[in-house]
């Protein structure tokens, strides 16, 4: 039987102190599960863990987004989500192909139209066959420009380099170009979707929510107002040769 041995064993015993329990060890933060193998083996389930992490913290993303490198992931999860697009947009493509078709063979006499008729097949499949590197490029440029307004706005965190934020938008695209495609809804959830990047980019840059919304959203109002700016100078023009 044991028994006290002085005052530090017998006071906690009288006064019902008991000891502490022992400090859980942190837990070591994971990458996005779209590229975290360890903890989703397969391939789906790191997509379905994808969309878990997004309904439950969207901003979380931005913040796992930095743990690892690298644009193959998040280009390749960019593509699984515009195989929509890349159909929709074969379609259009076949329909006008078709037209253009028939129409050059209606003038199957002349030497152009046989051409034509030879090389719009051709062409549009070019055309669907560049479809994955447009998507690779928009990513690019568009996680960029987001990099650099954000830097314009004087937000941007030592240590977060531009291909994070490339990442990042990369990432977060993907789900706001599956949404646009919601019916009535489209439209909203494209702007709000920037809105939501700009929120991410200011938690993954650790600045205040302001410099990143207008980081986000600085490329919309310039294409803006150079449209509005472009339709001023055609009806100029119009009223000059009247």
């Amino acid at each position: 039987m044991n028994e006290p041995t002085g005052p530090q064993d017998v006071l906690p015993a009288a006064l019902g102190w008991s000891e502490p329990p022992p400090l859980a060890l942190p837990v070591a933060p994971r990458p996005v599960p779209f590229e975290d193998r360890e903890t989703f083996p397969g391939f789906w389930s790191r997509v379905g863990g994808m969309f878990r992490l997004v309904f439950r913290d969207p901003m979380e993303l931005f913040e796992r987004v930095p743990l690892t490198e690298g644009l193959g992931a998040p280009w390749r999860f960019l593509l699984l989500f515009s195989v929509p697009s890349f159909l929709l947009m074969g379609l259009v493509f076949f329909g006008a192909g078709m037209g253009l078709l028939s129409a050059a063979l209606e003038e199957s006499g002349r030497t152009e139209s046989r051409v034509l008729a030879t090389a719009m097949p051709l062409l549009f499949g070019a055309i669907l066959l560049l479809m994955p590197l447009f998507s690779f490029l928009g990513m690019v440029v568009g996680g960029a420009l987001n990099h650099f307004f954000l830097w314009l706005w004087g937000g941007l965190r030592p240590g977060v380099s531009t291909t994070q934020s490339i990442r990042a938008y990369g990432y977060a695209s993907a789900f706001i170009q599956l949404g646009g495609f919601i019916p009535i809804l489209g439209l909203f959830v494209q702007l709000a979707g920037m809105v939501v990047i700009g929120l991410g980019l200011a938690r993954m840059h650790r600045t205040a929510t302001w410099r990143g919304v207008c980081a986000a959203l600085t490329p919309l109002f310039l294409l803006l107002v150079a449209g509005f700016l472009l339709l001023l100078g055609i009806v100029a023009l119009v009223l000059l040769k009247r």
